[in-house]
């Protein structure tokens, strides 16, 4: 199966599991490939071939499920029971090479070698703040996460816990949006 064959079959099937149980807003799946696919794809652009992907909050599996079709290697964390059926489910329909963690992000484990090449990141998991304490619990060093207009006021709120890096990157997908690219993540 080509990638452009694996992300159609996992649009059809976002599409008849949203009628189940919410994965995203309805309206938005008129332009699935746009919101959502090309929204996800456009972190493979800051990360590298050999990454070691933490999707938190996986959800709909947006982008974690798509950047797995793209080749990376992911571990899909979402805490609730039946988005994790959902995500089991894609995988097995699509024979996709990822992991899917049911429970809360702060009990994973992240080995020795996936620590050196993990990154973590969200489409829409929580504030910035959150999102340093995750890097800060399972020390991973690099954060890729999609935020919107808000972003500034987030930095401003983590900037009173943590130090750290970061590089804010026009998302493709929304003028209003950005791909904040987090390192050197240290607590203040």
């Amino acid at each position: 199966m080509t990638q452009n064959e694996a992300l159609d079959k996992f649009i059809i099937l976002l599409s008849q599991w949203n009628k189940k149980i919410n994965l995203v807003q309805a309206g938005t799946m008129l332009a699935a490939f746009e919101r959502h696919i090309k929204d996800s794809l456009q972190i493979q652009n800051y990360l590298d071939k050999d990454s070691f992907v933490i999707d938190v909050g996986s959800g709909a599996g947006l982008p974690g499920i798509v950047l797995s079709i793209a080749g990376f290697s992911v571990v899909l964390c979402e805490k609730n029971f039946k988005k994790s059926v959902f995500l089991r489910e894609v995988k097995s329909k699509l024979d996709l090479n990822c992991e899917i963690f049911n429970g809360d992000v702060f009990d994973l484990v992240v080995s020795g070698e996936q620590k050196a090449k993990a990154v973590l990141i969200s489409r829409a998991f929580g504030s910035l703040l959150k999102l340093l304490e995750v890097m800060e619990k399972l020390n991973v060093s690099r954060g890729i996460f999609h935020k919107g207009e808000s972003f500034e006021m987030e930095i401003d709120e983590a900037k009173q816990e943590f130090d750290f890096d970061y590089k804010e990157n026009q998302s493709i997908t929304n003028k209003k949006s950005v791909i904040l690219s987090i390192s050197n993540v240290r607590r203040k």
